[in-house]
């Protein structure tokens, strides 16, 4: 190429970049069970997202890159065998690379059509399996593997021999070994009534094994509550979407009509969702103070405060339990407690997220969701540390046995389980100090 031609070349790429970075319009808040942040609902990734409140354009500084990224563009468009009459797919496809070569399994591309179905989760409902995944690399084989983190009870999939710590190999006899997340998500998802084949790797089994699973409407119940004996309050918190905090304010109000006098909170199996909604229900619990620290990149932590609108009495005995599928909003919510005395975390180690993502949707409806800060405690502990070998997350003042591996129990038969070691402990504390 003539070096005018280059400079021109050069102009122009940059001008392209400059409109295409001022295509962010706006930023879109989530979370979900979902990666499974840490949960994606097989649907989520487990993450809590926040929203930006202005795009930022930066100038392009060394168009080195923009222009071997042009010129392979180029040499594709006109060499490849077959002709490419859709510039999108070229697009969306650079995208993702660009986005995967983060090493973040957390930050993703989602194409129009996979930032409606977003929006559908953070609602609380979509069409898939019901199971949540999470990409994490293999400590023996330092590769990507995509996991089932969990099984949502009223889901497809927990109606199959599907299990927790599943490795997923292929959807459908295609490999998905080393994929992305989101290009996993999109080859299960699907309408419902259809059928799709997963190809699983489970510990203790030397085969693979193929599960068929008819995909169905999902509606995940973001709250549940009932009065125990011994006017003992149950909430059990399925997740953080938009409906959270209005019906845990109900739940919480319910409760007290009837004479609670203690209250166990259950954040078991809970991905985490909106960061809006973590604060808001950590705010029926605390009168004041931070509710979690968000960390920017080269900034200081700023804080999230309380709302000032306490719901729960301040001497109410709470046992809070937790579990491995506990992710991202609900750790915010479990650490809150922990830090403030407010409650005692029981259970097994939470998944241990602490990473905050930026959703921000593009001009044509596409959206990047981007990790952009960490989130700490209210006594600034980062919960993404491991604390002991092969464990992180929000360490419960009491710790319950791991299940194991071979453990042929079905979920709803464990967490039965752990709800009665729970309501154990509370029992103890209402013993020694009764609320009133």
């Amino acid at each position: 190429m003539h070096p005018s031609g280059g400079v021109r070349a050069g102009l122009l790429i940059a001008l392209a970049c400059l409109l295409f970075t001022l295509g962010l319009v706006f930023g879109r808040s989530f979370e979900v069970f979902l990666a499974s942040d840490p949960l994606h609902l097989a649907d989520v990734t487990p993450n809590t997202v926040r929203h930006t409140s202005a795009p930022e354009v930066s100038s392009p500084t060394d168009l080195k890159p923009l222009a071997t990224f042009w010129e392979v563009r180029d040499k594709i468009k006109r060499n490849f065998v077959y002709p490419i009459d859709d510039d999108t797919k070229l697009t969306y496809g650079a995208i993702r690379g660009m986005v995967e070569s983060l090493d973040d399994p957390y930050s993703r591309f989602m194409t129009p059509d996979e930032n409606k179905d977003f929006e559908s989760e953070s609602e609380g409902h979509f069409s898939g399996i019901g199971a949540v995944l999470d990409r994490r690399k293999n400590t023996d084989t330092d590769e990507w593997e995509v996991v089932i983190s969990a099984i949502i009870p009223e889901g497809p999939a927990a109606k199959t021999p599907l299990r927790a710590e599943d490795v997923l190999l292929g959807v459908d006899a295609k490999s998905v070994q080393g994929a992305a997340l989101q290009k996993v998500v999109t080859l299960i998802r699907g309408e419902a009534g259809t059928t799709v084949k997963l190809t699983i790797k489970r510990k203790g089994e030397a085969k693979p094994i193929e599960i068929p699973i008819t995909r169905g409407d999902v509606e995940v119940p973001s709250v549940e509550h009932a009065m125990l004996p011994g006017n003992i309050g149950y909430i059990w918190l399925r997740s953080f979407n938009r409906q959270s905090p209005a019906r845990m304010r109900q739940a919480i109000e319910d409760l007290k009509k009837q004479g609670m006098k203690a209250m166990l909170l259950d954040l078991s199996l809970d991905p985490g969702g909106l960061l809006d909604a973590a604060v808001e229900i950590a705010s029926l619990y605390v009168k004041e103070g931070p509710v979690v620290w968000i960390r920017e990149r080269g900034a200081e932590p700023e804080p999230l405060m309380a709302r000032k609108n306490s719901d729960v009495p301040a001497d109410l005995p709470i046992v809070c339990l937790v579990d491995s599928g506990s992710a991202s909003a609900s750790e915010i919510l479990a650490g809150c407690l922990q830090d403030y005395g407010r409650a005692t975390i029981v259970g097994q180690h939470s998944f241990g997220k602490s990473k905050v993502q930026t959703v921000i949707e593009l001009n044509d409806s596409s959206a990047l969701v981007l990790t952009t800060a960490i989130y700490l405690t209210p006594h600034k502990r980062d919960i993404g540390l491991e604390w002991a070998k092969g464990k992180k997350g929000v360490k419960p003042d009491v710790e319950f046995e791991e299940p194991k591996p071979d453990s042929q129990d079905t979920y709803e038969k464990w967490h039965d389980g752990e709800k009665a070691k729970a309501l154990d402990v509370l029992r103890q504390h209402m013993a020694v100090k009764p609320a009133g």
